[in-house]
């Protein structure tokens, strides 16, 4: 059962290193959040295989440490939400409160997953060891796999869909009207940039975006119109490409605005680093949060435009 105790402790923070990649492409992962993040997924791995020799001593007053477990890694989620709160005067495009809780729920999620993972490990070592009296080794090797499967599993389970699933970006061009009035693509009147050197740098090397939502359909619109969802869309780009501009510079900072005849968002933005195709990867790669699902339920049966066309 030592055997068995420590391979399940292997394949849990195993399984917790699978979704540090998935971390760090999605918001910066300094090192003393990364060993952080190992050392609670050793804590947590190592509760996972002690309940299956509790549960076979019958030592149920032993469950309660996942009571205490369970609010620790609730704790780490407040304390990491905290954190992004705190530094978030500190950035020049925002986060916004929904990636913010987005980013803390993930931290909490990922160490349940340590507990799911070790757990199955080491209790598929001990069925597989009193029910077919194979050896310990293979059991053991057998176990590790099918801990290594689940883990891959809740890998694909956990990992969010992004823009790219649900829209279509294409690039527009970026006009002024009356002078100083910013226009992307259909969309007149975004906002006002008074001054002629701040308009010439949108001229010569501003991207205008479109995002479109994918068939037509109000369920993709709803998501992309969500406000937190456009901001986090705002802060991908930022963090990607970084931000023509400084803090006093609000001229230069993105902003998203809806087109309402085709349901569609449009985005004027200034890469520091980059040209359009980058942009426009940087937007499809944006992960769409939880709170900006199941928008717009009661029109899931139309198609954009079709409305419009009935009241017609």
């Amino acid at each position: 059962m030592d055997l068995a105790f420590y391979m399940g402790v292997i394949v849990g923070i195993v399984s917790r290193i699978l979704m540090l990649n998935t971390d760090q492409e999605q918001y910066p992962t300094y090192p003393n959040i990364l060993i952080s993040q190992l050392i609670l997924a050793f804590v947590a791995s190592a509760l996972g295989a002690l309940l299956v020799p509790a549960l076979v001593a019958r030592s149920y007053t032993s469950i309660t440490f996942l009571s205490l477990a369970a609010e620790q890694f609730r704790q780490v989620r407040a304390n990491r939400r905290n954190t992004l709160q705190n530094v978030e005067p500190a950035q020049l495009v925002d986060r916004g409160e929904a990636l913010i809780e987005e980013i803390a729920r993930a931290y909490e999620v990922r160490n349940y997953m340590c507990i799911i993972t070790s757990f199955i490990t080491v209790g598929l070592n001990r069925l597989i060891t009193v029910e077919t009296g194979i050896n310990d080794t293979v059991s053991i090797i057998i176990s590790a796999v099918a801990g290594l499967a689940l883990a891959f599993g809740l890998k694909k389970l956990l990992t969010r869909k992004s823009i790219s699933d649900i829209a279509e970006v294409v690039a527009v061009p970026i006009t002024f009207s009356d002078e100083s009035i910013l226009n992307v693509g259909d969309v007149k009147g975004i906002t006002n940039i008074g001054l002629k050197q701040d308009r010439d740098v949108y001229i010569n090397k501003g991207i205008g975006i479109e995002i479109i939502p994918k068939d037509r359909d109000y369920l993709n619109a709803g998501i992309i119109y969500n406000s937190g969802q456009r901001q986090a869309i705002a802060f991908n780009i930022y963090s990607r490409l970084g931000l023509y501009g400084d803090s006093d510079d609000p001229a230069f900072t993105p902003i998203l605005r809806r087109n309402a005849e085709k349901e569609s968002i449009v985005l004027a933005y200034i890469p520091v680093y980059g040209g359009l195709e980058e942009v426009i990867e940087a937007v499809k790669s944006c992960p769409i949060l939880e709170t900006a699902k199941g928008k717009n339920l009661s029109l899931k049966n139309y198609k954009i435009g079709s409305l419009n066309k009935e009241v017609n």
